[in-house]
């Protein structure tokens, strides 16, 4: 199985994409780090700064993508396994690298930021 750090990936009943904020593997760091910017890092601070990249990197993917997060979780759903895999294909090296993530978020839009 691959590894898609911070996302974990499900294909139960739907193809979804998590990220537990609360986990000990990413509290308090990934906290801290969007502190640093001024923002809360809560889900939709996730999702806020995903779509932004992925307006970017592959815009036509956020068609493919239903977003549902929370305060403490970023959630998604896509709508089949290569979506899916696409999908953490780009934004993982960039969320579990917090130099490459730092540059993307210093240059986001804060105002489409929902935290």
């Amino acid at each position: 199985m691959t590894d898609y750090f911070p996302f974990e990936l499900g294909n139960e009943e739907q193809y979804t994409i998590t990220v537990d904020l609360e986990s000990d593997k990413l509290y308090p760091k990934y906290s801290d780090f969007f502190e640093h910017f001024g923002y809360e890092g809560n889900g939709e601070c996730w999702q806020g700064h995903i779509i932004q990249i992925l307006e970017k990197e592959d815009p036509g993917l956020l068609h493919q993508i239903e977003f549902d997060s929370e305060g403490s979780a970023f959630y998604a759903v896509a709508q089949d396994e290569e979506t899916q895999i696409k999908f953490v294909t780009i934004l993982a090296p960039i969320f579990s690298d917090l130099d490459k993530l730092g540059e993307w978020v210093s240059q986001a839009d804060g105002e489409r930021i929902d935290d």
